[in-house]
């Protein structure tokens, strides 16, 4: 097994970001925490990814035929939708270019056909016209210490990210839920309430992540239907630890 190591280093206007090469792949660290992640041998990685991506696969007419990622990373989560939907159209918006550059060198972007936009996630939605089966709000900043959301989950933001659903479409926030970030997930919680009635909550084996579904959910059963997409035992575990729970 190799050391991880850092292989690169860069500084944005918006994130300061270490690649790290890990004994399977790579992870892309800002402020103190993981960004993205890829292993060459799994699809899942038991932290906050998995729960987008089962969140996703969780609408209620069916899996999204189409799903507009605001913030992109390195692209994780499309990666495994990717693996489940090969249909889908997937547009991801990235307000930094530098972190698109490095997902093209280090964790094979251009492989998923992808339409990247770059641009501020939340000024693309009141630009955009296209309307999605599933729209996921995981943007985040890099702070000194840690990562931020830039904006809060106010009436007006929900309305324009409502927007862009389709009828029947869900819409999806990752949140960070650890220590310095319960009043952000409480009030990102009641948005939803307030927008959707009630709420679906999709959390994955490992972390401090949480991925909220507003908008018509199957039941939880539907995710058994993609088990047979896992042959790695730590994928299917992984698949079998998301626990998903009704906020009403």
């Amino acid at each position: 097994m190799l050391p991880m190591q850092i292989i690169e280093r860069i500084k944005s206007p918006y994130n300061d970001v270490d690649v790290w090469e890990t004994d399977s792949g790579i992870d892309f660290e800002v402020a103190g925490g993981t960004h993205a992640t890829w292993d060459e041998h799994r699809i899942l990685t038991d932290y906050a990814w998995d729960a987008i991506a089962a969140a996703a696969l969780l609408r209620a007419k069916a899996p999204p035929r189409s799903l507009l990622m605001l913030g992109l990373g390195g692209g994780t989560a499309i990666r495994q939708l990717r693996h489940f939907v090969p249909s889908m159209r997937i547009t991801a918006v990235e307000i930094d270019p530098s972190m698109v550059d490095l997902a093209r060198r280090y964790m094979q972007l251009d492989e998923l056909n992808v339409e990247v936009v770059v641009d501020d996630a939340y000024d693309y939605i009141t630009a955009c016209t296209k309307k999605f089966d599933a729209v996921v709000d995981d943007v985040y900043m890099g702070g000194a210490s840690d990562v931020f959301r830039p904006k809060t989950h106010n009436a007006s933001l929900m309305d324009a990210l409502c927007q862009r659903l389709t009828p029947g479409g869900i819409l999806l926030a990752n949140l960070v839920t650890g220590s310095g970030h319960r009043r952000v997930q409480s009030k990102v919680r009641a948005a939803f309430k307030r927008k959707f009635g009630q709420l679906r909550i999709v959390k994955p084996m490992k972390g401090f992540n949480e991925t909220l579904i507003g908008g018509p959910t199957a039941a939880p059963s539907r995710l058994k239907e993609f088990e047979c997409k896992f042959t790695h035992p730590r994928d299917i575990a992984a698949w079998d630890a998301l626990s998903v729970r009704t906020l009403g």
